[in-house]
């Protein structure tokens, strides 16, 4: 008999064929299963947001450009807490101070969209009170959006007990919207006051360093000073941010359809459009692409959305302030 050229091969090589299978097999596999896991949570909890809050485009629905200041102020106050209480009464609550022993202590990327959303709902809050909501500079501040902005929406949004974040918020809450309906009823210590000055200054606001830039600055960070596991958190962090704004950003549009005339349609179609892109933007795993890199780079292209809402919101407020 002839011997066979092939060589035979080896037990090592066999496990290594072994190995190599398992794993050609099993990384679809679990990538495969990890995606359905992840599409079944989103159906519970969602993570992405096309959509206006219903909520929201109710109360636009009942408030025109021809409604009173009362209620204009009214419906603006409300478009600034909707988000809040909107992850207060999402699925899982308020998550960010959840205990260690929690399940829901890990889904983080909840987490940093809600711390986003806190800090974007103080923001506003401040500039709401401290300049629409009284006559002039010097004049005093509502008492119930003065202790909501300095007691409550200022809490700590970690704090699980004694009193917990939820409790301060939910009182905060609570506090705008007695605001509201003493604008709407006539009480003289409910004002608004919004002049064609203070549609500058809140944009203006808006794109300061005090708001928007500050998770820009978290965003366009070298790659080399931010932790991989921070990736993620920077993004969603930016969304609750944005969904803030697009609920505030788009109610005083509404309500005030001169903005669009001095400022542009397009500018504010744009801004709205990157908008609804961060507030959709939730890839399966965030990766971190840098430089020619062929793996995406999702907080860059973050960045950008934000960069080009920005950009618009600043041409908005030049042409209503020339």
């Amino acid at each position: 008999m002839e011997k066979s050229i092939v060589p035979r091969m080896t037990k090592l090589g066999k496990w290594l064929v072994l190995i190599l299978l398992a794993f050609i097999l099993i990384w679809p596999l679990s990538a495969g299963l990890y995606w359905t896991v992840y599409k079944v949570y989103t159906i519970v909890d969602p993570t992405r947001f096309p959509q206006l809050d219903p909520d929201i485009t109710a109360l636009l629905k009942e408030t025109t450009p021809d409604s009173s200041q009362a209620q204009k102020g009214a419906v603006l106050s409300a478009s600034m807490r909707n988000r809040l209480e909107q992850e207060m009464n999402s699925t899982f609550g308020w998550s960010v101070n959840d205990l260690i022993i929690s399940p829901t202590r890990w889904l983080d990327n909840r987490a940093n969209r809600q711390r986003g959303t806190i800090f974007a709902t103080r923001m506003l809050t401040n500039f709401f009170s401290t300049n629409l909501a009284k006559y002039g500079k010097v004049d005093a501040e509502n008492e119930n959006l003065k202790k909501a902005r300095e007691t409550y929406f200022a809490f700590t949004a970690e704090s699980w007990w004694l009193p917990s974040s939820e409790k301060q918020y939910k009182k905060g809450i609570k506090l705008l919207k007695q605001y509201e309906a003493d604008l709407v009823r006539g009480d003289k210590t409910a004002i608004f006051n919004l002049r064609t000055d203070d549609m500058y200054n809140l944009l203006a606001f808006i794109i300061s360093n005090q708001f928007l830039d500050q998770p820009l600055g978290l965003l366009v960070q070298s790659n080399d000073e931010v932790p991989y596991s921070d990736l993620d958190d920077r993004i969603y962090y930016t969304q609750g941010v944005i969904l803030v704004l697009r609920d505030t950003l788009r109610t005083f549009v509404h309500l005030y359809p001169e903005v669009k005339e001095k400022g542009g349609k397009e500018n504010i179609r744009i801004a709205f459009r990157e908008m609804d892109h961060i507030c959709t933007f939730d890839p399966l795993i965030v990766m971190r692409g840098d430089r020619d890199s062929i793996m995406a780079d999702h907080r860059g292209k973050m960045a950008k959305y934000l960069i080009s809402v920005r950009e618009r919101i600043n041409d908005l407020a030049q042409s209503i302030k020339s």
